[in-house]
């Protein structure tokens, strides 16, 4: 399909997970608006991924596999080197779309031709291994953004803008430099605060969930899981220190109590016990 030119690149970065990364890669096929074409950037996976991208057919599949292991930010750095769509959409291995994800971004792009991002809600299921491996479900609802989007919330990280259900120019943000590769967690996060500083008024909120979104916690690794997490809190809070929208905020350094990454294990085992 050479003479193919997609309106979307849709990016997938995936890391030995193709037991599920089937699912992903079907809801994308599956978009009511076909002009895309799929980007799956194989992060040197060592399970069947391989193999399992060579079991579909449809020629608007690209696939790259990494012969080093460099971090999504990074797989996504290089699908967007690959892009040839105007506009860049993610989806991770684990999540699915909505069938009409990408026609209502094509439309909204089509009403609000100067922004540079949307995003929209996201059916969010959050599931916990506890300590004697099993699964528990701890939460399965629609996550709803209360009050209208605006800059300070999302500085105040009082409102995130998740990988999986943003799409955005892709000019605009590769000449942002586009993902930042020295970040192990909160990527997307600050991304989307760079895209707020050069294009303060480019962000739109769609209030419509179009996005099954699952996340797993192992309790037995939570420590470790939220001490990467903290650890890229530091980083974003040094890069952007002295901005005036982060005046206020709550976040750093982390305490009990607020909406930190510090108070969330004891959270979860107490919604456990409660259960």
């Amino acid at each position: 399909m050479e003479n193919y030119q997609p309106k979307f690149s849709v990016i997938t970065a995936t890391f030995n997970m193709s037991y599920v990364l089937w699912k992903a890669i079907q809801s994308v096929l599956e978009q009511t608006y076909p002009f895309f074409e799929l980007i799956i950037v194989d992060d040197n996976s060592s399970d069947d991924t391989e193999k399992l991208i060579k079991e579909f057919s449809d020629p608007r599949i690209v696939y790259i596999k990494n012969k080093n292991n460099i971090g999504p930010a990074g797989a996504r750095n290089i699908g967007l080197k690959k892009a040839r769509g105007e506009w860049i959409a993610y989806l991770d291995s684990d999540n699915t779309w909505h069938r009409e994800f990408l026609e209502v971004m094509n439309d909204a792009k089509t009403r609000e031709p100067e922004r540079v991002l949307f995003f929209c809600k996201k059916n969010y299921r959050l599931s916990i291994i506890d300590e004697k491996g099993e699964r528990v479900n701890l939460r399965d609802e629609f996550s709803n953004h209360k009050k209208h989007f605006d800059l300070k919330r999302l500085w105040h990280r009082r409102i995130m803008i998740d990988t999986n259900t943003m799409c955005h120019k892709r000019d605009e943000i590769v000449n942002l430099g586009g993902w930042d590769e020295s970040l192990d967690f909160w990527e997307d996060w600050d991304l989307t605060l760079r895209i707020s500083i050069e294009h303060p008024d480019g962000i739109l909120y769609l209030n419509r969930a179009l996005l099954d979104y699952e996340q797993t916690l192992d309790i037995k690794k939570a420590e470790e899981i939220f001490s990467v997490w903290e650890k890229a809190e530091e980083k974003i809070f040094k890069k952007y220190e002295g901005h005036p929208l982060l005046e206020g905020q709550t976040w750093f350094p982390p305490e009990k109590g607020n909406k930190s990454t510090l108070g969330v294990i004891d959270f979860l085992k107490s919604k456990h016990k409660n259960k």
